[in-house]
């Protein structure tokens, strides 16, 4: 049996950009690409191909396909990742779809809401090494959703889903990849859960809190139109979600099952430290408990609350779900 070079994991390589790029159907110039990022081992990326056939028609003389011809080509993929705060500003500006920034120096406080008006996403591209010699860049890619799984002890964890318009270029970048420089994980013994009843005072639940999740999903998708050749023209936001899930020991007095079963509007924030250089946060101006659970951790009795979409209003201009990431990023989503 011939020998043959097997490849590490190590091999495999991701270069994310700041920049969204100008127009769908171009290409970031490698020197926007200058974000080298560590990933989980299960982040993939698919090209998937569409075909017609005529595996069903008559005539043939057989019946197996005698033609086949591609339609469309999609993209898409999952990043997932310990949660540094310059990967957070990536994935959350590019979901989000809106960034206002605030500081004349770093570190710099960028927040994040969805657009009211624009369905069009924001695309930038993606550079991927698979193996020394599978090497190639994603244009046209957008983050669908973002999940954030936040322990009680150790790094947070975020995942993107991303979509393209199905075009990507083959070959390595003509420059050499970017200097891995040093991540700024936030952890989740730094978040904190804050919550207002209305006529009520402000509630933090450190020391009682456990894990929580927050997820935001655009459900983009290509917009595919006639015209468009094998790959769509842009990608488009559909009717956007979000979750919010967090896990409260219970005390002898109660409060937040009573909120759920009042139908209390609260103003809630989950956010890090706000003493830590780098942080992270979502608000919830106007919320309602969907559902509150009764439960058991480590034997202790909990409440499950969790609240979404349809529970979580827009109040005047305050989004019904808006985020922030201070980081020494200057700014996302800038065309290049």
């Amino acid at each position: 049996m011939a020998n043959f070079t097997m490849q590490k994991q190590s091999a495999r390589n991701l270069v994310l950009s700041n920049n969204t790029q100008i127009a769908n159907g171009g290409i970031l110039a490698d020197a926007a690409l200058t974000l080298r990022q560590r990933f989980d081992p299960s982040t993939v990326f698919e090209k998937t191909a569409s075909f017609r056939t005529d595996k069903m028609d008559a005539g043939k003389g057989t019946e197996w396909a005698t033609s086949q011809q591609i339609t469309s080509w999609d993209v898409k993929g999952t990043l997932k990742a310990e949660a540094d705060a310059a990967l957070l500003g990536w994935m959350l500006s590019l979901c989000f779809g809106q960034e206002v920034v605030t500081g004349a120096a770093a570190p710099y406080t960028h927040t994040f809401t969805v657009p009211s008006i624009t369905a069009t996403m924001p695309v930038t591209t993606i550079y991927v090494e698979e193996t020394t010699g599978v090497k190639f860049k994603l244009q046209d890619m957008a983050v669908s959703s973002v999940s954030l799984q936040v322990p009680e002890r150790g790094a947070i964890t975020a995942s993107a889903d991303v979509v393209g318009t199905g075009r990507w270029t083959p070959g390595p970048m003509i420059a050499a990849l970017p200097a891995l420089v040093a991540a700024d994980y936030l952890l989740g013994s730094d978040f904190t859960v804050n919550i207002t009843p209305a006529a009520g005072a402000l509630t933090p639940f450190s020391g009682r809190q456990k894990s929580l999740s927050i997820k935001l999903d655009r459900q983009a998708t290509p917009f595919k139109a006639s015209g468009d050749g094998l790959y769509a023209g842009s990608v488009a936001s559909g009717m956007g979600k979000f979750s919010l899930s967090v896990t409260i020991a219970a005390q002898a007095t109660d409060d937040v099952n009573g909120w759920f079963e009042n139908n209390t509007a609260l103003a809630i924030s989950v956010a890090t430290n706000p003493a830590q250089t780098f942080q992270l946060g979502f608000n919830f101006p106007a919320a309602y408990v969907k559902a509150s659970k009764l439960g058991n951790v480590e034997d202790k009795v909990m409440w499950q609350l969790e609240l979404d979409e349809t529970t979580c209003l827009q109040v005047g201009n305050a989004s019904a779900i808006s985020a922030f990431v201070i980081n020494n990023t200057p700014a996302y989503l800038i065309g290049a």
